[in-house]
C-alpha cells in the first residue's frame, strides 16, 4: 500500500521522493558542502571588511581620537589584558585586547592612544598595537585555505563511492565490526568506512 502511494506521488510529481528519501546521502552531502561554503565564505568576507575598516590595507577611512575614554590594564600571569571604553557621537563603545606580555613589550607602547573609525565608530584599535589587523589577516588566510580545501575536496573525491557505501550500510558505516586482523589503525578505520561487499 505504501509503495503504491509513493509510486503514485512520484508519477504525479507531487513530492520528490527519489531525491529526499531514496537518495538521502546525496542531499545531506550537498547540504554540508553548501553550509561549509556559506560559513567559511562569510568568515572570509567578515574578516576582509573588518580589515578594510581598520585601515589594514590602506588609509581608506578617517580615524579619530575619542574625547572621552577609560582604559584598564590588567596583568594575569604571562598575559596582558587591555580594556577600554570611549564615547563617539554621544554613544559609548567598549573593546578589549588580550596578548602575551612579550608581544606588548615588543610593541613598546608608552602611551595608549585609541583610534576609532569615523564612519563606523564601533570599529577601533590602539595605535601602535597592530594585533587586530594581524588577527583579521590570519582569519582571511585560514578561511581562504579552508574554502579552497572544501572546493577541491568536492571536485576531486569519488562521491559515488561514498554515497554507495553509505546507502549499502544503511547510512551507518561506522557500525561495521572492527577488523582486528588489520594492525594499522588508519587502515582499520578505512576498512570500516569503505567495507567491501
Amino acid at each position: 500500500m505504501i509503495e503504491k502511494l509513493i509510486k503514485f506521488i512520484e508519477e504525479e510529481k507531487l513530492f520528490p521522493f527519489h531525491t529526499i528519501i531514496v537518495q538521502p546521502v546525496k542531499v545531506i552531502t550537498k547540504i554540508f558542502f553548501v553550509a561549509g561554503l556559506l560559513f567559511w565564505g562569510f568568515g572570509l568576507m567578515f574578516s576582509f571588511v573588518k580589515l578594510v575598516a581598520l585601515n589594514g590595507l590602506s588609509d581608506i577611512f578617517e580615524m579619530k581620537n575619542p574625547k572621552q575614554e577609560e582604559i584598564t590594564i590588567k596583568k594575569e600571569s604571562s598575559d596582558i589584558s587591555i580594556s577600554y571604553t570611549y564615547v563617539a557621537n554621544n554613544v559609548k563603545y567598549c573593546d578589549s585586547y588580550v596578548m602575551v606580555e612579550d608581544y606588548y613589550e615588543k610593541c613598546a607602547i608608552d602611551t595608549i592612544i585609541i583610534k576609532y573609525n569615523a564612519s563606523f565608530p564601533q570599529i577601533s584599535y590602539i595605535e601602535g598595537l597592530p594585533l587586530k589587523q594581524r588577527n583579521q589577516k590570519i582569519n582571511i588566510i585560514i578561511s581562504s585555505i579552508l574554502l579552497l580545501f572544501l572546493i577541491l575536496l568536492w571536485k576531486m573525491i569519488n562521491r559515488r563511492n561514498w554515497i554507495k557505501t553509505y546507502e549499502k550500510s544503511g547510512n551507518r558505516p561506522w557500525l561495521f565490526p572492527d577488523d582486528n586482523t588489520i594492525k594499522n589503525p588508519w587502515l582499520r578505520i578505512k576498512n570500516r568506512l569503505f567495507k567491501k561487499y
